[in-house]
């Protein structure tokens, strides 16, 4: 797993696009004490197939670079939130972080329990339900 920081605002956040990180940031000036711990770029999965006669230095860069990558994860005791952060989320971000989730739970048999999160800028018409009905978690920072 990568390096655990505690949660608050960062000066940088690995791979994050900017409408990314205001969402995320809006989403901490909001819920303060959400988590105690948090991972950005979480690599999980089992990557592309590693072609034949790479370098053992260059094998491990290439499963990194071909793995799915979790926004951030969140720890709060012992509740372990997958969570995508996408602006103007649709049903494709619920099937995102669902697969994420699934890939967290293989590549690490964590203790907790593990619960998918999608934080937006703007719920769309159905999110909450669907989200709900899917067991996702939805935020929305109402930002712009």
């Amino acid at each position: 797993m990568n390096q655990s920081y505690s949660y608050g605002p960062r000066h940088h956040y690995p791979h994050m696009k900017p409408a990314d990180v205001a969402i995320w940031e809006e989403f901490i000036e909001q819920n303060p004490k959400a988590y105690e711990t948090a991972i950005y770029d979480q690599a999980v999965g089992e990557g592309a197939e590693i072609p034949e006669g790479t370098q053992d230095n260059m094998a491990r860069d290439f499963k990194i670079l071909t793995q799915w990558k979790i926004d951030v994860v969140g720890f709060f005791q012992d509740q372990i939130h997958i969570i995508e952060l996408k602006p103007n989320a649709g049903i494709s971000a619920l099937g995102q972080v669902l697969g994420y989730a699934n890939l967290f739970k293989k590549t690490f048999k964590p203790v907790g329990t593990v619960t998918p999160v999608v934080i937006t800028d703007r719920l769309r018409p159905d999110m909450l339900a669907l989200a709900k009905e899917m067991g996702v978690k939805i935020y929305a920072t109402k930002l712009g």
